[in-house]
């Protein structure tokens, strides 16, 4: 479909190439092909790192968008309804397959109770359903297997300790029973080690932790190898940017979490990857910059030369 869209935009044939097959054998040989000279991958970071180690072989040029585990910190004098609205719809976008999704909530310990009923309570309202309906509120995962792989980090969690307070199962709706789907779920109960506080889930799951101090719910956001998004939920504008100056990640929000507009770019830190994804500094990245410098003045002896020789003259 993309090739076909390409050619009706009049795009001329061999500019954008569609080749399909595995990673492992399709796309090392394109990594790693002396014709290619720069690689833009977006995945898992593990996948990341392979593909810049074949890359670095024969110094080619990587970008790579990887990974990530997002923080939604809120203070103690957030709008409490904006940041459970905010942080259901930062868990669900694309079912929660998204790198940038809301996957760690960091909430200052007096709103903490009052925020974890407010996001359970959204997330049973949630409906579950084919996309095409408008009356559906959230799609499947992308596969079974990958079904698997959330519902047995969940499971995980909930062994560890971690309560469930909704969610936490493949739903039991005949109607949903052959598709990939997973509820919305929220688990609290657990540390800061938990592996699915530190690992990404990439699924419609948040995690829920209590702080006390301003300068721990910062460093607990930062406790991560990840470091692609984060928000911040406050009404004190230097509290805020407090927040922005301290968290490492190559996006932060302020009272909002995913929106992405073209005039911002996007990128992350750490095992997020490194480079610019979209606005002006993404053209940076597809650019060999080269200097050029022009001889004006037309003299057969330059005063530099005589940092390295004395004059000598012609006979």
């Amino acid at each position: 479909m993309l090739a076909e869209a390409c050619t009706a935009a009049g795009i001329p044939d061999g500019v954008v190439n569609v080749v399909l097959g595995p990673g492992r054998s399709v796309g090392q040989s394109l990594v790693g092909h002396s014709d290619v000279n720069m690689v833009s991958f977006t995945g898992s970071t593990q996948v990341g790192v392979n593909v810049m180690r074949t890359a670095a072989e024969r110094a080619c040029r990587t970008h790579l968008e990887l990974g990530g585990k997002a923080p939604f910190v809120v203070f103690d004098d957030a709008d409490l309804e904006a940041a459970a609205q905010g942080a259901v719809a930062g868990t669900l976008i694309n079912t929660g397959q998204d790198c940038t999704a809301a996957t760690r909530a960091y909430v200052q310990r007096p709103l903490f109770d009052s925020f974890v009923d407010r996001v359970q309570t959204i997330m049973q309202s949630i409906k579950l359903g084919d996309t095409s309906s408008p009356e559906t509120d959230l799609g499947p995962l992308i596969s079974t297997t990958h079904q698997e792989q959330v519902a047995g980090m969940v499971d995980r969690a909930r062994a560890a300790g971690g309560k469930i307070h909704c969610g936490g199962e493949i739903p039991a709706d005949a109607d949903l029973r052959n598709g990939s789907y997973y509820l919305p779920t929220l688990v609290t109960g657990l540390d800061q080690k938990a592996e699915i506080v530190q690992e990404e889930v990439f699924g419609p799951v948040l995690v829920a932790l209590p702080f006390d101090t301003e300068e721990e719910g910062l460093a607990l956001a930062n406790d991560t190898r990840y470091g692609l998004a984060a928000s911040v939920w406050t009404t004190n504008v230097f509290r805020a940017m407090r927040g922005v100056k301290t968290i490492q990640a190559g996006c932060v929000w302020v009272n909002d979490h995913i929106p992405i507009i073209s005039e911002m770019p996007h990128g992350g830190y750490k095992a997020s990857g490194f480079g610019k994804d979209m606005a002006t500094y993404s053209f940076d990245e597809y650019t060999n910059i080269k200097h050029v410098m022009l001889d004006l003045e037309g003299e057969d002896e330059k005063d530099w030369h005589r940092t390295i020789f004395r004059r000598r003259t012609s006979e």
